[in-house]
């Protein structure tokens, strides 16, 4: 490794977690030297040989240290399998105290992936100190938090609130979170009905109803069902997401009639603070936020993934 970095971070997750790494980058930068590397997803098109190389020596040796934001399908993507392959070249077989893994989900961390995982739901505060921690440890040198830092960033994190507030609580955002929930429906829809998305011989069957909306893909499910907050302001609302393993109740059929089982869950609250931000972030953990279309777009690639392959006979 060189002792010289080109960047002190440098942070590796899905294209569905772009938001994530955009509300990290942020907070790091407050309180490290040196640059954090992300790497650009332009726009869903192919990378060409040049950039990918680049980005793969940025994980591999430019970086101080990286961060994974680990979730099902980190690794699985087009975008995130040169970066994995990178980091494993980086951690050979030894457990590197400059990886340092933040899973999004319960899914299993792979062995190969030796680095000092951030243990349990935490705060983005905790993964930030976690990351710093690392550089310091890498020799890097964090910048010092003085009282007017410190100071200037817990108030513009209170306007920040102070706006998302009062926009959430606003009668526009009351005609949002309807816009926002047809637009998760037809984004699922439209992902679906993408040829090659689905195998041959597999239908999304959908149902609708005001606050909940279900789609059964094969033998998964997705469910989506709006909670309304005690106050009925969309502040206080939630959005349950859960991913299913068999058939969900309202589509049972004679040769499938077993009641399903959770998988994934995620729950949500809207997050803006105008309607051009919109986005939703879970409860649970501060750091994951997704736009409509990244939390669609997640879901059916995850629902995709876990579909049996196809007999050979039924794709002709």
């Amino acid at each position: 490794m060189p002792s010289v970095f080109k960047h002190d971070v440098a942070i590796t997750a899905t294209e569905y977690d772009g938001l994530a790494v955009a509300e990290l980058k942020r907070r790091l930068e407050h309180r490290i030297a040196k640059a954090v590397f992300t790497p650009s997803r332009a726009d869903g098109k192919p990378r060409t040989t040049a950039s990918t190389a680049a980005i793969q020596k940025a994980f591999a040796k430019e970086s101080r240290v990286v961060v994974v934001l680990f979730q099902r399908l980190w690794g699985e993507t087009e975008a995130t399998l040169p970066e994995a392959a990178a980091l494993k070249t980086r951690i050979g077989k030894t457990k590197k105290q400059d990886v340092v893994v933040v899973p999004l989900d319960s899914s299993t961390v792979p062995s190969w992936l030796k680095g000092t995982i951030v243990r349990g739901t935490p705060s983005s505060d905790a993964v930030v100190d976690a990351v710093v921690h690392a550089v310091a440890t890498a020799s890097g040198t964090p910048k010092k938090l003085t009282e007017a830092a410190v100071a200037a960033r817990r108030a513009e994190e209170e306007k920040r609130s102070r706006a998302r507030i009062a926009f959430l609580t606003s009668q526009r955002a009351l005609t949002m979170i309807n816009r926002e929930l047809d637009s998760l429906s037809a984004t699922v829809m439209k992902l679906c009905e993408t040829p090659g998305t689905l195998p041959a011989g597999v239908a999304p069957d959908v149902r609708r109803t005001p606050d909940r909306y279900t789609v059964q893909i094969g033998p998964v499910g997705l469910s989506f069902s709006w909670i309304r907050g005690r106050s009925n302001s969309i502040a206080d609302g939630q959005l349950l997401v859960i991913e299913w393993s068999g058939t969900l109740g309202d589509q049972h059929t004679a040769e499938a009639p077993k009641a399903a089982m959770p998988t994934f869950e995620h729950v949500l609250q809207p997050h803006a603070t105008s309607p051009e931000d919109w986005h939703w972030r879970r409860i649970d953990l501060d750091l994951c936020g997704y736009t409509t279309r990244d939390l669609a777009a997640q879901c059916v690639a995850s629902v995709v993934r876990r579909l049996p392959a196809m007999p050979a006979a039924a794709q002709a």
